[in-house]
């Protein structure tokens, strides 16, 4: 029973401590006991502590939500045991405690081997041309588990002996250095990693023109003083030392990456087995560029370009089914398809989707996750997952434009501009099909990831080129409604503010026609400006700006005769006449710059 409930197959480690105080070592117990026994016999995501703490139960509960990586622990009390109880006791217990973790909701990278799925082959594919002398290069968006896969080399040379040199690019104290003063931080950091009693001559030896030579003949001295063992070198976010992107302006438009890595090549074609590299960013044009400021670049040719891949329908099986069912969630086999179908594979946004899984899951559990529930929760993920997405692409935003306007181009259906740039920049479409956003057949190109293409076409839905006459108007009759709307709003806050409700409404009364003051009466400022029903026009919301400028000034970022003419050019654009039927391209294209400005004014101050 407890096998099915819980997903327990194999033995549970069971530790008892005598202490009427829980203290948090405690738990080091576990991983003590399982370097002792084999994998295959005892279970590593359940075990099981008894306490003399009577408190014991909330210490373990919140010690565990400082360390999600944590295995699930059952905690128990002498008394508790000791003392009368039933089957449905031990049974609740457990549950309480597999059915409210959330085992799939790691926004971190994965620090552990216990809940890292899916990337064995990879992990041993770069062990082995580190053992045969290789570099390597990885590369992916953000949230593709670069980071874990660095976690898990990095625990895999601790285990067997090996030695590696982990380098932070991002970390200003690394590349805020030139790159000879870099070449000494990474022989100072090497003779602590090999724990070297080898003594770094002191004095001015890593200068521009002494540092290739005082850097070998250093790490040789290091190497050589210990057993020798191959050191691997991994640079994180290889993007802040390179070319175009480096984060300090001597690597971002200077010489020093090219000075840097001819140093390390040179070592490395002399030295084979002291040291390999492994670059490891988003983008792998670094290694791609044949020049780089003027000179050859060290690294094209030598590193592969290496995408993160996504996971297949069987890896996404072994995640989900695994951690699923320690949360009493049994997924349909046929979802496991569709979730790579619907998330590209995207291992990141398959946990973060099955975590709300899990918090739609309320009430008893086991629970079958069918097709049903399946489409209930995809329908509000779709929602909440902007801010996932929005992470993703971020770094192509910010970095890497061409790129991620082809990806909008794409998501608005812009075929010939998407065409255009793939023919002219053909590394531009590797990376976009290498990151897993997109993938190529006979027909053209596709989303992978199809809530990415919705949130693409959202975000960029009023950037679409050569639309129809009727999609103009279209365009231009929503966006103006929405202004007018947002207009009510801005302007009645700023009355109110300045005059007070009852005064407020009398200026807006005021800066009407006769006959349009007797016909809205004494309404009061919230009717006269409401949202949603207010019997006002676009032309008179215009005339209550024109005579209340004084009042309404700080609102915009415009002088007054500049905002007066957008706003009558938006006005016009609402008509029902030729005008908005058959606009002009030069025409759309001014007018959706006076819209997309009025916007963002109105924006800032309704949100």
């Amino acid at each position: 029973m407890f096998a099915e409930m819980f997903n327990i197959e194999r033995e549970l480690i069971v530790a008892l401590s005598p202490y009427t105080t829980f203290e948090p070592r405690t738990l080091d117990v576990f991983d003590a006991a399982q370097r002792q026994l084999s994998d295959l016999r005892v279970e590593s995501v359940c075990r099981v502590l008894i306490s003399d703490d009577p408190d014991a139960e909330r210490k373990v509960t919140d010690l565990l939500k400082t360390d999600p990586e944590q295995p699930v622990v059952i905690p128990f009390t002498f008394d508790e045991l000791t003392t009368s109880y039933d089957e449905f006791f031990l049974r609740n217990r457990f549950r309480q405690h597999f059915y409210t973790r959330d085992l799939f909701a790691f926004l971190s990278p994965l620090r552990r081997d216990l809940y890292f799925f899916g990337r064995s082959e990879l992990l041993q594919e770069i062990i082995n041309k580190h053992r045969s002398g290789e570099h390597t290069g990885l590369f992916g968006l953000r949230k593709s588990g670069k980071t874990s896969i660095i976690y898990a080399v990095e625990r895999h040379l601790r285990i067997h002996g090996g030695d590696f040199l982990s380098i932070d690019c991002e970390n200003p104290s690394v590349h805020g250095l030139r790159w000879f003063e870099l070449l000494e931080k990474l022989v100072r950091d090497y003779k602590r990693v090999r724990n070297s009693r080898f003594r770094i001559a002191p004095g001015p030896r890593y200068t521009e023109t002494t540092a290739a030579d005082s850097f070998a003949a250093d790490v040789l001295s290091i190497y050589r003083s210990a057993d020798p063992a191959p050191l691997m070198i991994l640079f994180d976010e290889i993007e802040r030392l390179s070319p175009g992107t480096g984060s300090s302006l001597h690597w971002r438009d200077g010489s020093d990456f090219v000075l840097f890595w001819q140093t390390l090549r040179g070592f490395f074609q002399r030295h084979q087995q002291v040291l390999t590299y492994m670059l490891v960013g988003t983008n792998p044009s670094c290694v791609e560029q044949s020049m780089i400021a003027g000179h050859e670049n060290p690294l094209f040719g030598s590193i592969p370009g290496q995408y993160v891949p996504a996971f297949t329908v069987e890896q996404t099986r072994e995640m989900v089914r695994k951690l699923g069912r320690y949360m009493g969630l049994h997924f349909d086999e046929m979802l496991y398809a569709k979730l790579v179908e619907d998330f590209g594979g995207h291992p990141f946004l398959i946990r973060q989707f099955c975590s709300d899984v899990h918090k739609a899951c309320a009430g008893d559990r086991p629970v079958k996750v069918d097709r049903a529930l399946y489409g209930k929760v995809m329908t509000t993920f779709r929602r909440t997952a902007i801010d996932y997405l929005s992470m993703i692409v971020s770094v192509l935003r910010d970095w890497y434009p061409d790129e991620y306007d082809m990806l909008r181009f794409l998501a608005q259906d812009d075929q010939d501009t998407f065409a255009s740039f793939a023919q002219d920049h053909a590394t531009y479409t590797k990376h976009l099909i290498g990151y897993g956003l997109m993938t190529q057949s006979a027909h053209g190109y596709t989303f992978n990831i199809e809530a990415l293409r919705e949130y693409l076409n959202n975000l960029h839905k009023y950037e679409r080129l050569n639309l129809s006459d009727d999609e103009k108007v279209a365009e231009i009759s929503a966006r103006r409604n929405r202004i007018e709307r947002l207009l009510r709003v801005a302007v009645r806050n700023a009355l109110r503010a300045a005059y007070g409700r009852k005064k407020a409404g009398e200026r807006v009364r005021g800066s009407l026609s006769e006959k349009r003051r007797v016909s809205v009466g004494t309404s009061d400022i919230d009717i006269l400006l409401s949202r949603d029903t207010s019997p006002l026009y676009f032309r008179e919301l215009i005339s209550v700006v024109t005579r209340e400028w004084s009042a309404l000034q700080n609102l915009f970022e415009l002088e007054k005769g500049k905002l007066l003419l957008i706003l009558e050019e938006v006005n016009e654009s609402g008509r029902p006449d030729a005008h908005a039927k058959y606009v002009s391209e030069d025409e759309f294209a001014q007018l959706r710059l006076y819209l997309k400005k009025l916007e963002t004014i109105l924006d800032a101050w309704t949100q």
